[in-house]
């Protein structure tokens, strides 16, 4: 698949270039992201590298992940990434600590709903997260995902392990208003 941009009223989401490597790598140094993602850890420079060269063209590549930066216009600094796992429908997300609380992760997460099922047949958009990580739990309920439970999530850890993970779904046909019967937070 090539790339595609997505456009929202306040951001871009496109994809991760070289000028982001030192953005990335300053980000994922964030703690929080050792307790809830599956980034290595601890983060250094060569995985940002990594990701841009290597992770985010192979799965655009091989219709495997469509993964984007997230940025307030075009050419502007990096504020986060946003993907989905083609196989599973998977969506997964994270933000810069900076840029957190403002919303635009819901508006981004929109846009890439929509893109997968305006360009996939999949039925539907699966979300988890590790238990706790309640920003990304506010996220997808305010995008209209249905809370489907708690259990080993589907993604793998850093190590292989399968987390203890709230997991949420949203079909094509879905209301998008936001549900009733999430954690409490």
């Amino acid at each position: 698949m090539e790339p595609f941009v997505l456009h929202t009223p306040r951001l871009v989401l496109d994809q991760p270039t070289a000028t982001d490597v030192d953005d990335l790598a300053r980000h994922c140094t964030d703690p929080v992201f050792e307790k809830f993602l599956t980034i290595p850890w601890p983060y250094e420079r060569a995985d940002a590298v990594s990701f841009v060269d290597h992770y985010a063209p192979s799965g655009w590549a091989e219709d495997r992940e469509w993964t984007w930066a997230i940025r307030e216009g075009g050419g502007a600094p990096l504020l986060g990434v946003i993907g989905v796992r083609l196989g599973i429908g998977m969506v997964g997300f994270w933000l810069g600590g900076a840029h957190r609380g403002r919303g635009v992760m819901p508006e981004a997460l929109t846009a890439v709903v929509d893109a997968v099922f305006a360009r996939t047949d999949l039925d539907a958009v699966r979300w988890e997260c590790v238990i706790g990580n309640a920003a990304s739990l506010r996220t997808a309920q305010k995008c209209g995902f249905t809370f489907t439970g708690a259990g080993p999530g589907q993604v793998p850890g850093r190590t292989g392990e399968r987390s203890a993970s709230w997991t949420g779904m949203l079909r094509r046909d879905d209301d998008r208003t936001p549900k009733g019967g999430w954690p409490e937070h």
